[in-house]
């Protein structure tokens, strides 16, 4: 029993190992899984939100969120606001943008776009349409309104931006072209009301390096559409390039002794202009202001008609208000005028050579009203009836001078003759023509002319026979004359001594047989004529 125990072998217990090469390949596995989450969510970036008018196009988990062609994020989903107005997109960014989203930062839908300035965004076609983004400045933020219109121009393009004022805004729209002397050198970004919603505020910007081209002295005007004026040289026509006659468009001047001067700084205002010939014509110094009180109505004239020295346009008119005189009873028009010194130059001046071109004219304007310059109206255009306000020296008109009313000069004036009194007075002529030819009376009168001719006529029939044996001796007569004046003139002829009286007796003699022959074949030809008397004459 002892000795079988003994010759029984004994396990051996060996200790355990802790770590196995079996769980290297499990452990290696979660050890990249864990680093590849760790990194996931250190290049994960935040999470935004941006909300639309509209997600045309846009797919959650597939549609990408791009700056410059370069994917930056990935939109994770598309829902509906709670009062279903709009669209909220949530993306997720990259985490390298996240110090760009910034409260200035821009969004809009890149999708295939057909417009004025042509077609954009073809490349969405094929790849689908995504989202742009466009950083800006400002503190950090995570929700963000898209834009519904891709901005005209890109927020870093260099240049400078201009603010227009005009009381209209015409064809004038976003991203119509800014042109200088024909050339595009900028865009309209857009336009807003200003605070007092009198006038509209229109941005404009000049791309570089035509940024220093704008300076105070400059002229902004709407070139859109077609510009009809009529001038001295008859009617004329003007329009810009085809895509400013489509979608208007502001162009710009700037008078070349101003070009070497400091340009405009970012945000200086300018007023817009209607046409080209408005910015060319507004001074650009001091100028006079007159009133003037014309006696009835002015007809069609009103801020912005004419005001004319000896012909020339010398400036415009600022205003015109109907008024009743009740101390005359009588309706009349009171106009401001406008008057440019720089049109005007005074050459040979005397007096005070320091004075300025304003008052210059104006001691010259107050001259010439003491020898007869007064302001009328006179009609421009006889098609359209425009009236402009001439300021003509009147021959024998009485003396006046300028007085002030209401803290204006007031220049005197007379009543125009123009193409309304002219009319006035053939309609005048005509009434009393058609009331003459109303009553019986002209009827009596033709009558009792056609009964004058009809017994002429008579009296011509019965007289004719006794007209030919008249006829007949005095071309007897006549030829009988004449045989005789050729008779003394042979008998004459070879005489030195004869009388010079007789001669000339005889040269009178033929001249009046000639005559009695002249008078006999008209005679012949016309025997009413003894009645009547000769074509042309009166009987």
């Amino acid at each position: 029993m002892a000795e079988t125990d003994q010759s029984a072998q004994s396990a051996v217990l060996r200790p355990r190992r802790w770590f196995s090469w079996v769980w290297i390949v499990p452990l290696g596995a979660a050890a990249i899984v864990i680093w590849l989450a760790i990194r996931g969510l250190e290049d994960r970036g935040p999470l935004i939100t941006i909300s639309f008018t509209e997600a045309e196009g846009l797919q959650a988990g597939e549609t990408k969120v791009r700056h410059k062609d370069v994917d930056i994020g990935t939109i994770e989903k598309v829902t509906l606001t709670r009062d279903m107005s709009r669209v909220q997109v949530q993306a997720r960014m990259h985490r390298s943008i996240t110090e760009h989203l910034t409260e200035g930062s821009r969004f809009w839908i890149v999708r295939p776009r057909v417009g004025i300035g042509g077609i954009s965004g073809l490349s969405t076609l094929v790849s689908g349409s995504y989202v742009e983004m466009y950083p800006g400045e400002g503190p950090p933020e995570r929700n963000f309104v898209g834009l519904d219109e891709p901005p005209t121009l890109q927020p870093d393009a260099p240049g400078h931006s201009f603010t227009l004022r005009a009381a209209d805004l015409g064809q004038i729209t976003e991203g119509s072209p800014v042109s200088y002397r024909g050339v595009p050198v900028g865009e309209i970004e857009g336009f807003a009301l200003d605070p007092s919603s009198k006038q509209i505020e229109i941005y404009a910007f000049v791309r570089a390096p035509y940024e220093h081209l704008v300076h105070a002295e400059s002229r902004f005007w709407n070139s859109g559409g077609v510009d009809v004026s009529i001038g001295p040289q008859g009617l004329r026509f003007r329009a810009e390039s085809w895509q400013q006659l489509l979608s208007g468009g502001v162009t710009f001047d700037t008078p070349d002794t101003a070009l070497d001067g400091t340009p405009c700084t970012e945000g200086s205002v300018f007023r817009l202009y209607s046409t080209q010939g408005d910015a060319f014509d507004d001074p650009r110094g001091p100028t006079l202001v007159y009133r003037v009180v014309f006696k009835g109505t002015a007809g069609s004239v009103g801020p912005g008609s004419a005001v004319e020295l000896e012909g020339v346009e010398v400036g415009q008119v600022l205003s015109a208000q109907l008024q009743y005189d009740d101390v005359t009873q009588l309706p009349q028009m009171t106009a401001t005028l406008q008057i440019d010194p720089s049109r005007v130059q005074i050459v040979h001046q005397r007096g005070d050579s320091n004075a300025t071109p304003t008052d210059a004219l104006r001691a010259r304007i107050a001259k010439l009203v003491m020898h007869g310059l007064r302001a009328q109206l006179v009609t421009a255009n006889f098609i359209s009836g425009n009236k402009v306000v001439a300021l003509d020296v009147i021959k024998g008109a009485p003396a006046a001078r300028i007085v002030q009313v209401e803290g204006l000069s007031q220049l005197p004036s007379v009543g125009g003759s123009d193409l309304n009194e002219i009319l006035a007075s053939v309609r005048s002529v005509m009434h009393h023509l058609d009331a003459a030819t109303e009553g019986p009376e002209l009827g009596h009168a033709i009558k009792e002319l056609d009964r004058t001719l009809s017994n002429l006529d008579q009296l011509t029939h019965d007289v004719e026979p006794q007209i030919k044996p008249l006829l007949e001796s005095l071309r007897e007569t006549a030829d009988a004359t004449q045989r005789t004046l050729e008779a003394a003139d042979k008998m004459l002829g070879g005489r030195t001594s004869s009388s010079g009286d007789l001669s000339h007796l005889i040269h009178e003699l033929t001249d009046a047989a000639r005559s009695i022959r002249a008078l006999t074949d008209y005679l012949d030809r016309h025997p009413e004529s003894l009645i009547r008397g000769r074509k042309g004459e009166s009987p």
